[in-house]
């Protein structure tokens, strides 16, 4: 069994190549299927990584509308897809009060199991975002996020080297399963950052253990989503760090590539990546089937 945490439905009718022949929910269903995955969490999108300067209230009703009909879409398909619902902090009011229960209660009336990817471009420890992932926790449901640095034009969640903020929003919403994703959090695997360095992918070895494995021992709320080149990166950037730190949170990993159907050609390596050490002898089948399904199937 493999389970992708992180894929995208790549807004299937839509193909840059030829807009006459877009690509269908079953097609992409089956590129995901060709690699060995058996289901992925199909992941909104919303545009939400529009930053507070130039963010226009309007795109909300377009983007609700898109996730709804994502969400629908994927209730065809449950043995291959699971669905999350997606929610910007600055939604339903844009006040650190705001009530999500409406949108939590139709998401989770039509089947899912999670809220993501949450890409507001404000603070991560804001008022409004402790307020959202406060009320997701209280309905027992993870949220994954997209976590950066301070720049102004990115899309996710901001804060600072070390992370300070991600640790308030855990310690403020202790209740709530934040899943992390995206370079402002895989590059705390290591310390000394500078916020530079938390907007890229650092390289090289990691010579003092970041905020990340320090986080994750502290807070039961954090999971890792291994995703794209960040986790990736993270992971395999100083091999025996990486695969310390796989072995010694082997409960909180989750497999995922961050694929979509509106890119069928591109095949991630985190598979290959984890088969490898497998084969190597460098991390144990049971801690492989953790990552692959296990965890996944435990938080949902």
């Amino acid at each position: 069994m493999l389970i992708d945490f992180h894929y995208h439905s790549g807004q299937p009718g839509i193909t840059p190549e030829n807009l006459a022949n877009p690509i269908t929910w079953e097609q992409g269903i089956a590129v995901f299927v060709a690699q060995g995955i058996d289901k992925v969490v199909m992941l909104g999108g919303t545009g939400a990584g529009t930053p507070e300067s130039s963010f226009n209230a309007n795109h909300l009703y377009y983007s609700g509308t898109t996730i709804r009909d994502e969400v629908l879409k994927a209730a065809q398909y449950p043995d291959r897809i699971i669905p999350f619902g997606c929610m910007d902090v600055r939604w339903m009011g844009n006040r650190p009060d705001a009530d999500f229960g409406p949108l939590l209660d139709w998401f989770q009336e039509h089947g899912c199991k999670g809220i993501g990817e949450v890409t507001s471009n404000v603070p991560i420890d804001d008022p409004r975002t402790v307020n959202m992932f406060r009320q997701i926790g209280a309905r027992g449901l993870p949220a994954l996020i997209h976590n950066v640095g301070y720049h102004f034009g990115t899309y996710g969640l901001q804060d600072y080297p070390g992370a300070p903020g991600l640790a308030r929003l855990l310690r403020e919403a202790p209740d709530t399963i934040v899943v992390g994703h995206g370079q402002g959090f895989w590059a705390e695997i290591g310390g000394g950052l500078t916020m530079e360095e938390k907007m890229r992918y650092p390289q090289g070895a990691i010579k003092e253990e970041g905020a990340l494995p320090k986080l994750l021992r502290e807070y039961p709320n954090l999971y890792g989503d291994i995703s794209a080149g960040s986790g990736h990166n993270a992971l395999s950037r100083d091999p025996e760090f990486g695969i310390g730190f796989i072995n010694e949170f082997q409960d909180r990993l989750l497999f995922g590539t961050d694929q979509s159907f509106g890119r069928p050609e591109l095949v991630m390596p985190h598979q290959g990546f984890l088969k490898g050490l497998v084969a190597e002898g460098k991390i144990s089948g049971e801690v492989y089937e953790k990552i692959a399904w296990k965890n996944a199937t435990r938080l949902l």
